[in-house]
């Protein structure tokens, strides 16, 4: 049984993907009937590929209007969209489209990942391989689930196919039931997921390192704080990633897939359609290099005004202006922009080669300075991770007033890491998730002048569109 509007054709129809030319750019074809696929091991790749390629519908915009606008870092231009700013200004109701558009997708994902889950394990292939192409499908699985438990709370858990075309009233799951699951099979990713890859077509794929990196945000949700620090920690004694020495070349395309970038969707200008809409949303106006356009997606006042004196990673993420390759300077006439998803050699309009990072080094570092803190008070290792990330945020300048933490209490502690993943991670799709985490949501709203959000704002609607075809769906309060 299905959750979503689109139940009847799913059920009879696989959309699949193609190989990839680079970094894991899957080419959806065809459709195919589960009759005449899932005979081979390419059956099996093309079918993960379509999980990934799905995902491209969740992590780029939708993700940053969800998880980053609705906190306090991010704004919109007041001529932006009117249902992104509806999540903007908290004013939202059930039939804001793009709740429905995430929902949707998140499940048609799913769908997918289902399909790879049930169908790759009885074909006779190369069982490494068809091993991980299952782990693959869990961890995918899982990540797209969390965004929806944290999103919309209670959610029907759907991990197996039907071919009921009748009976489409399924109801939500307690939100304990679906992070059971969602633990399960990042677990059972971990165990079968390699850890690195080295083909150029298979870069970007999932890891060992991402499972137990998601895992880790997921126990620090759960406020399990040791198993949240002991993830993390196995992600560090790993010694697969490290720090960039420039907070800059993390969001520079010819430096995707970097030794601090555990996880990320993949883009680039391969061809047209494989290309980022990011740059061009964040870009001031009259400077994206396509027919000179520029988006709507800004930083706000209050973030931009947040920094320490010497912090580099505000030269990076802030800016007024933009100098474009010919001298030109244009400068923003609506106030401050985020400037980490600058692509100068971008292939289009909305197409441009910026990853989506999910996740990097820098997080799990704060992630196990957290947890380290919840459990045991702020020690030298959580000192000790903390502290590496603000280093490179100053740049070697001595006189930065971003100097490395020592001798807070407990509660101070806490309120640092919640700023430095501020500053760290901001455009990055993990800010409204950070401050529900912490009890701190309301509070930001507040601070950005939204009296408006009460504590129905917790969580989001579910979509109308979705309720209008499943009776068994019961709104959230307040909507």
């Amino acid at each position: 049984m299905k959750p979503f509007k689109f139940v009847v054709s799913m059920l009879c129809l696989l959309l699949m993907g193609s190989g990839c030319e680079k970094n894991l750019e899957e080419e959806p074809i065809s459709f195919l009937s589960e009759s005449n696929s899932f005979n081979n091991a390419a059956d099996a790749v093309t079918a993960i590929n379509s999980v990934y390629d799905r995902a491209k519908a969740i992590y780029s915009m939708p993700m940053i209007s969800l998880g980053d606008l609705s906190g306090e870092e991010l704004t919109l231009r007041p001529d932006g969209s009117a249902s992104i700013s509806e999540i903007d200004q908290h004013k939202y109701t059930s039939a804001n489209t793009q709740f429905d558009d995430f929902y949707t997708n998140s499940y048609v994902a799913i769908d997918r990942a289902n399909r790879v889950v049930e169908n790759v394990p009885r074909i006779a292939m190369d069982t490494k391989l068809r091993d991980q192409v299952v782990g693959e499908a869990k961890f995918l699985r899982a990540l797209f689930y969390f965004n929806l438990v944290r999103a919309f709370g209670d959610v029907p858990l759907v991990v197996k196919t039907s071919t009921d075309v009748v009976n489409v009233r399924v109801s939500r799951d307690p939100v304990d039931k679906v992070y059971q699951q969602i633990t399960q099979d990042l677990l059972d990713a971990e165990k079968v997921l390699p850890a690195t890859y080295t083909v150029v077509g298979e870069i970007g794929r999932a890891t060992v390192g991402a499972a137990k990196s998601i895992l880790a945000t997921v126990y620090l949700t759960r406020k399990d704080w040791a198993n949240a620090a002991a993830k993390a920690k196995e992600v560090i004694d790993s010694k697969t990633y490290s720090l960039v020495a420039d907070y800059r070349d993390l969001f520079t395309p010819e430096k995707e897939n970097g030794p601090e970038h555990i996880f990320s969707i993949q883009y680039s200008c391969v061809l047209p359609k494989y290309g980022s809409p990011m740059a061009e949303n964040f870009a001031i106006y009259f400077s994206y290099p396509i027919n000179l356009t520029g988006g709507s997606y800004q930083v706000s006042n209050y973030f931009a005004n947040s920094f320490l004196k010497g912090d580099y990673r505000k030269d990076v993420t802030v800016i007024l202006e933009k100098k474009l390759a010919n001298g030109t300077v244009v400068a923003s006439r609506t106030g401050p922009h985020l400037d980490k998803y600058w692509d100068p050699l971008a292939c289009g309009s909305q197409q441009a080669r910026n990853n989506f990072l999910v996740t990097r080094y820098a997080d799990v570092l704060l992630i196990y300075a957290e947890a380290f803190n919840e459990l045991n008070g702020p020690g030298s290792e959580a000192y000790s991770a903390i502290n590496l990330v603000r280093a490179r945020a100053r740049k070697g300048n001595t006189a930065s007033d971003l100097q490395d933490l020592k001798g807070l209490t407990q509660a101070q502690f806490r309120e640092a890491v919640l700023q430095e993943r501020s500053w760290e991670l901001a455009g990055e799709g993990h800010r409204r998730w950070d401050l529900l985490r912490t009890g701190k949501f309301l509070e930001a709203a507040q601070k950005e002048g939204f009296t408006n959000a009460t504590e129905k704002n917790l969580l989001f609607p579910i979509p109308i569109f979705e309720i209008d075809v499943n009776p068994a769906l019961r709104q959230n309060p307040g909507y």
